[in-house]
């Protein structure tokens, strides 16, 4: 099943798709994927008990997109066993200050720190104590201007999900989301620059995908 949504025209926070198990909603920019953030919403748009609404994976509070909800336990359960086998896909669109030297497409490979005091990744050895290896691939499919800036949007499929993964390899290479101070970016823009575009599974032997329309603005 392949199913395509719009982002919602507001920007508010909404429910796309609902069935039996789990919902697929629309998080927006500045709202926390955890509670209280999006489950809260979730409960009231549903009209359910908050502790009927599981968070299985996580977006940071700056991104923003689509996401999978689960409304039973059991459920909770099927879907973090995929997520932790690697059979949910997740795709991104990122906006970038792309480096001359990024190539146009590849495959990112590092080992990452995230020190929970300072609430930022690092690039590390991989024999650090509380190092993860952290792997994406990405392709640049265009560049456009703002204001003096030029801007370049990336595709970006995970092979792992590490806090801020994106930001930090991205900015590593000299390629910052904009507007990303804490990762390297020098331009001041105050509204999302990282989306969660598609998720895809497999589950009862059916092919899951949904898919967020191509409507990202800057």
């Amino acid at each position: 099943m392949q199913l395509t949504f719009k982002r919602p025209d507001n920007g508010d926070a909404a429910i796309l798709f609902r069935c039996e198990d789990y919902v697929i909603v629309y998080k927006p920019y500045g709202i926390m994927s955890e509670s209280p953030g999006m489950p809260d919403l979730i409960s009231e748009m549903l009209d359910i008990d908050i502790k009927s609404v599981f968070t299985v994976h996580r977006l940071d509070t700056t991104t923003e997109g689509i996401m999978l909800y689960c409304l039973t336990q059991k459920a909770a359960a099927e879907f973090s066993a995929l997520i932790s086998t690697g059979g949910f896909q997740k795709t991104y669109t990122a906006f970038i200050s792309a480096d001359e030297s990024l190539p146009e497409s590849g495959r990112m490979e590092d080992y990452l720190f995230f020190d929970r005091h300072k609430n930022k990744s690092y690039i590390s050895k991989k024999d650090r104590k509380g190092a993860k290896k952290a792997v994406l691939e990405y392709v640049l499919t265009g560049k456009f201007s703002y204001r003096e800036d030029t801007v370049t949007m990336a595709k970006i499929k995970l092979e792992s999900g590490r806090t801020h993964q994106i930001r930090v390899q991205f900015g590593s290479r000299k390629s910052p989301l904009i507007g990303d101070g804490k990762y390297g970016s020098r331009i001041n823009y105050k509204k999302a620059s990282l989306f969660s575009s598609a998720i895809e599974f497999e589950r009862k032997g059916n092919i899951n995908q949904y898919i967020l329309e191509d409507c990202f603005e800057l």
